[in-house]
């Protein structure tokens, strides 16, 4: 293992990103970790356990099989540390001059369906979006929880989103717990950002989420609520008569009250209210609908921010950003930032397509969450290590699938070469595999980029 690290390029500045992950383990569970990282790495699918060992594991170590379900099963991986390590070395990549722009939180459930009744919190639950033609599916539930970060992209600055983690949900836990536990560990990291705006759909905004929400001075809210969600208009002042104002004012009906202007396909109207959501606190309301005489059509979503003040936070960086932003109306920022959140949406379409979210054979919930989480991290060294490091520079513009493709080749070709210089059939050939040329072999397969 040793000689793996020293006398290569790529595999030895993988374990020098993964560093503050792995020295928070053991030193045997580090190696295994790494070692299943790099192999999540190198293959095109983890289908199992058994197969990332029978092709890759079993000739890169002398680690047996039964240890590696053991590592993710029963060992005490501290996954809430590896959620906050990941939200600073996304934070480590904003650059200097971008330290005033905020920062999104993403939070989102996704349902992965599981053929078998042997896994722990297999469960059946209710799919909105019907992916196997039903209105109900099979198997596990993750929470999840992603950051964006602002970093600069040739001469625009962009949002890099970066996935901070899963957690998986068992029958009785409460979603709303979860997420908001995992809130708070990455504001942990982030106290002293000056904005942080949380994304989520209609599901979170209620309960403790909300209440992380007013814990924070700098952490603001961007939700889509349901379209029953009790609006009122602000506390009137005092009449002269006898008696306390009211604490609210009149009740609002998203069809009636709001005054619609057409933007492109939809009638969009705002509106400054009050809610039993915040108490006395001001939202910033935007109903929308593509028809105003369809009730079903209606959308609404609120935000704890001024337009004005969520614009502020963008002054003075207008030369790098997207026309796209800075061509936003006041009135209508709140509703383009909330299309940031689509970004996790975009991850779990990744995590699944490409990256085999969805082929875990572990059984126990502490096996499953380890193993979804690994490919989590994976998936976001991908993403950030083209920030972090100018050799891989060539690859910042690529996706996280064509980055994991370039470097698992420069992994197969260093692993290959160290293999055979160290076990040479001839002793003739042996010095055609020294360490200059492992660098040769890795820096070419990063140029093929």
């Amino acid at each position: 293992m040793e000689t793996l690290y020293q006398t290569t390029v790529v595999i030895k500045r993988l374990r020098e990103y993964f560093h503050p992950y792995l020295c928070l383990l053991t030193k045997p569970s580090a190696n295994k970790a790494f070692l299943l990282i790099l192999a999540l790495l190198t293959m095109q699918f983890a289908t199992s356990i058994n197969n990332l060992y029978k092709w890759f594991l079993s000739s890169a170590g002398t680690v047996s099989l039964n240890a590696y379900y053991y590592f993710l099963n029963e060992t005490a991986i501290p996954m809430d540390k590896f959620f906050n390590t990941t939200v600073r070395l996304a934070m480590s990549l904003i650059p200097e001059e971008l330290n005033g722009l905020p920062v999104f939180l993403i939070i989102d459930d996704t349902l992965q369906e599981k053929f078998g009744t042997k896994f722990a919190c297999y469960q059946t639950m209710f799919d909105h979006s019907k992916h196997n033609g039903t209105n109900y599916l099979k198997g596990h539930c993750f929470v999840a929880l992603t950051i964006c970060v602002p970093v600069i992209v040739g001469s625009e600055i962009k949002c890099l989103n970066v996935p901070i983690g899963y957690r998986l949900r068992e029958n009785d836990e409460n979603k709303l717990k979860m997420a908001s536990e995992m809130i708070e560990l990455a504001m942990a990291a982030l106290i002293e950002r000056p904005m942080i705006v949380l994304l989520c759909d209609s599901w979170y905004p209620k309960g403790m989420i909300i209440d992380t929400v007013k814990k924070y001075a700098n952490l603001e809210l961007i939700a889509n609520v349901r379209v029953d969600t009790a609006i009122f208009e602000l506390k009137p002042g005092r009449t002269g008569k006898p008696g306390r104002p009211r604490e609210k004012g009149r009740k609002l009906d998203i069809r009636t009250d709001f005054n619609f202007i057409k933007v492109g396909d939809y009638f969009i109207g705002v509106k400054t209210v009050l809610t039993n959501l915040f108490d006395h606190l001001p939202v910033y309301v935007t109903v929308t609908t593509p028809d105003l005489l369809k009730y079903d059509a209606y959308r609404v979503f609120i935000c704890t921010a001024t337009p004005q003040s969520l614009k502020e936070q963008f002054d003075g960086y207008e030369k790098k950003l997207s026309n796209s932003l800075i061509s936003q109306v006041l009135w209508l920022f709140p509703l383009y930032l909330y299309s940031y959140r689509w970004a996790i949406e975009v991850m779990f379409y990744e995590h699944k397509k490409f990256w085999s979210l969805g082929l875990y054979r572990l059984r126990s919930k502490s096996g499953i969450a380890n193993f979804v989480n690994f490919i989590s991290l994976s998936y976001a060294c991908m993403k950030m290590l083209p920030f972090m490091d100018s050799r891989f520079a060539s690859l910042i513009k690529e996706s996280a699938q064509t980055c994991k493709y370039i470097i698992g080749d420069a992994i197969r070709n260093e692993m290959f070469s160290v293999r055979f210089a160290s076990n040479p059939e001839t002793a003739i050939y042996s010095h055609l595999f020294s360490a200059s040329v492992v660098d040769s072999i890795a820096n070419s397969s990063l140029r093929s980029a």
